[in-house]
């Protein structure tokens, strides 16, 4: 559905596309465990092959309350409009 309604979009990683174009150095620094060390590229690149075991075909970079894994990534945040029609 179209329509006029202003939208924001979280930006997401497609993990297919970068398991499949990414060479073993864009994965250096690109993740953090949860203790906040840095993966290394061979952690990343199996991060992500778990995230597609998973049924997670995309994932988002930082919190998104209105996200599909498995489709689209962020679907969407209404915008409010301020004063004078600007956002």
């Amino acid at each position: 559905m179209i329509t006029s309604e202003r939208r924001s979009f979280h930006m997401c990683l497609d993990v297919r596309g970068a398991l499949m174009n990414w060479h073993k150095k864009d994965f250096r620094n690109m993740f953090k465990h949860d203790d906040g060390r840095t993966m290394t590229p061979d952690e990343a690149r199996a991060e992500l092959l778990e995230q597609l075991s998973t049924g997670h075909n995309f994932i988002p970079f930082g919190k998104c309350d209105n996200f599909d894994h498995k489709e689209h990534g962020c679907m969407g945040h209404s915008v409010e409009k301020t004063e004078g029609g600007a956002s």
